[in-house]
């Protein structure tokens, strides 16, 4: 559904020790305006997903997402989940941008279908959603 401006998934990666398992990591080729901006504020040369099929994320979720952007991934990751996060953990991803100018974005089933929605319309990219998820948060960040 996202491709072509995402590419070349490598799901289930693994770091050397095997100790972190990244879900999904696609390569940034940044042909897309939203690719591109990551690239360039975030040094995101691949794009890390995750993938959480729980009832309530948490905010172990949000530091393990955190933990995996480094110096090779950048500073920009996304996670599914299956319904929007609390309060609490929406406020750990604006701490994370407020103390290191990280930004991990969350979507949920709801955008999903609104990404199945678009891309069945043919009117949108599914990748406009996750540009609006991302407008979203930054616009809820402390300058």
């Amino acid at each position: 559904m996202l491709y072509p401006e995402l590419d070349f998934a490598q799901p289930q990666s693994r770091t050397d020790s095997g100790v972190l398992i990244r879900d999904l990591i696609f390569y940034n080729n940044t042909s897309w305006p939203l690719l591109k901006e990551i690239f360039e504020k975030f040094n995101s040369r691949q794009l890390v997903f995750e993938l959480k099929n729980v009832d309530e994320l948490n905010t172990t979720h949000i530091n393990q997402l955190n933990r995996y952007l480094n110096n090779e991934f950048g500073s920009f990751g996304v996670i599914f989940t299956r319904n929007q996060p609390p309060k609490n953990v929406f406020k750990n991803t604006i701490d994370l941008w407020s103390g290191q100018r990280k930004c991990l974005i969350i979507l949920d089933d709801t955008d999903l279908e609104s990404m199945c929605q678009v891309y069945e319309d043919k009117q949108r990219k599914p990748i406009d959603v996750i540009n609006k998820k991302y407008r979203e948060f930054i616009r809820a960040c402390p300058s």
